[in-house]
Order: C-alpha cells, then sequence, then structure tokens
C-alpha cells in the first residue's frame, strides 16, 4: 500500500484486528503524485449479508428480490460522496470540462452532473495518481457498505428524517413521520449529516451514486460473491445502476435496498460519484 497516509492503523494484521472487533471505522487517504491526499476511505469489513427487500417490506420494487445472500471480501468506501473540490482537481489535470454546480457552490459539495463514464475516467485517474485499484462500487458492495449491518428499510430504522438525510421532506414513508416539511432543494456539502455506524455519510439522498453493475430487471442469477453484474443473464450494460436517492426524491428512494437505473452518458443534478478501492 504505497503511499498511503493513514488516520488510525490500517496494514496487515492490523485490518484483520480491526475486522474481528467489528468495528470497520479505520480512515486512510491515498498520497496523490503531487503529494496532496486523496479521498477519505473507510475499511469496510468482509462477510455476509441478505441483498434485497423482503415482499413485506413498505413501498418496494419487484426489482429487488429475490432476496438473496452474498458474501464479500474487505475493501475500502468512500467516507463521503466525491466531492467538486475532489473532482476538479481531476478535471484540470485531464483538461476536462468542469461540470455544473447549479450554483449551489463547488468545494467540499457533492460534484453533480457526471455521467458513469465521467466518473470511470475519474477512478482512473485516481488509481493511475496513487498506485492503487479505484473504481465505482459494485451493487453488493454499495448495499452492503450502505445498510452497515442493519435490515431495515434505511439504515437509520424503519424511519427516516431531515435531519438524518437530504430529500424531499414534502414526502412521507409508510406514515413513518418521514413528511417534516423540511425539502433544501439542492446538495448539502459532502459529511454534514450523520454518518451510518459504518462510517459513512450521506449513503442515504444529497446524490444518487453510479455503481459498476449493467442493469437487470431482478437478481435472479445474481454474483453472490459481491463482483459487479456484466452482460450475463440479460444485463443492459448501455444503463448501470444508481444507489442512494437524492436531494429531490421521496424517502422511498433512500431505503437501503432501492435500486435505479440511468444511461451511461446521463449527466443530472442528482447524481455523483461515491468510489470503492481494492485491499
Amino acid at each position: 500500500m504505497a503511499g498511503l497516509a493513514v488516520i488510525g492503523t490500517l496494514v496487515g494484521g492490523i485490518i484483520l484486528s480491526v475486522l474481528e472487533q467489528n468495528k470497520p471505522l479505520t480512515v486512510f487517504h491515498d498520497t496523490l503524485k503531487d503529494g496532496s491526499q486523496g479521498p477519505a476511505m473507510v475499511v469496510i469489513p468482509g462477510g455476509s449479508f441478505q441483498m434485497g427487500s423482503p415482499t413485506t417490506e413498505p413501498e418496494r420494487s419487484d426489482n429487488e428480490g429475490p432476496v438473496h445472500e452474498v458474501t464479500l471480501r474487505p475493501f475500502a468506501m468512500g467516507r463521503t460522496e466525491v466531492t467538486f473540490a475532489e473532482y476538479d482537481r481531476f478535471a484540470v489535470a485531464r483538461e476536462r470540462k468542469k461540470p455544473n454546480d447549479e450554483d449551489w457552490g463547488r468545494g467540499q459539495r457533492p460534484v453533480i452532473n457526471v455521467s458513469w463514464e465521467d466518473a470511470t475516467a475519474y477512478a482512473a485517474w485516481l488509481s493511475d495518481q496513487t498506485g492503487e485499484r479505484y473504481r465505482l462500487p459494485t451493487e453488493a458492495e454499495w448495499e452492503y457498505a450502505a445498510r452497515a449491518g442493519t435490515r431495515t428499510p434505511f439504515w437509520t430504522g424503519d424511519c427516516i428524517h431531515t435531519d438524518q438525510a437530504n430529500y424531499d421532506g414534502d414526502s412521507d414513508y409508510n406514515n413513518c413521520e418521514a413528511k417534516t416539511r423540511v425539502d433544501r432543494g439542492q446538495t448539502v456539502p459532502a459529511g454534514s449529516l450523520p454518518a451510518n455506524p459504518w462510517g459513512l455519510h450521506e449513503t442515504a439522498g444529497n446524490v444518487r451514486e453510479w455503481t459498476q453493475d449493467c442493469w437487470h430487471g431482478s437478481y435472479q442469477g445474481a454474483p453472490s460473491d459481491g463482483s459487479a453484474w456484466g452482460q450475463e443473464n440479460g444485463g443492459d450494460c448501455g444503463r448501470r445502476v444508481t444507489r442512494g436517492g437524492g436531494w429531490n426524491t421521496h424517502p422511498r428512494s433512500l431505503r437501503s435496498a432501492d435500486r435505479y437505473r440511468l444511461p451511461t452518458d446521463v449527466a443530472l443534478n442528482f447524481l455523483g460519484i461515491r468510489l470503492a478501492r481494492d485491499l
């Protein structure tokens, strides 16, 4: 793990001790070629979970089933969504057009108006800068990390509120008082809202996040090892899975099992990036 700047402890058996304690709160930054720090990454433990939503979950979609067990190896996940400050550095280095911020501000706000193609190009650049393998998370990795050991619709439980996530608070979920009347109408800076139990901020709401996987209309035949699902079993690779809901979505879209598909070349003001990294 050359070029690694560690907050806490990370390498070798120390990772194993963190995993054994089930406290995946080790945070680190890789170092870029100019000596600056890359995004803050959180070590996610390996393990198994039930992916998808049960048929009894309110406001679910059929594409969230069947529920199936997935077993994953340890990996790292971005503590927050990729910010404009992080993405703009890549855009300048590669002489790419900077994405529109909708006049909401850049800096620590999550980058928006980026396509799947933009997201994968950024991950490739960061990999070249650090010598480590950065990439979009697989759909299974995303749900596993977002759930952080929970089985409820949200990592917060059976309900969620606007002091926990950025979404359209003019809407309710299953009569659980998610209708707070708070509608911010734009993104909030990355890391503004509480982290889930595994230290990840804004996995629910703020911006939808691209994943690697090609779209499939159900989990029939899905991988059980957490790998990305490609063209096999009728995958549509012209559309990729997005996760997490956005600042403008109803709370049902913030559920950990919620999934949606978008064309790889589309760029929207509620769509952003969270990276994964191999360990």
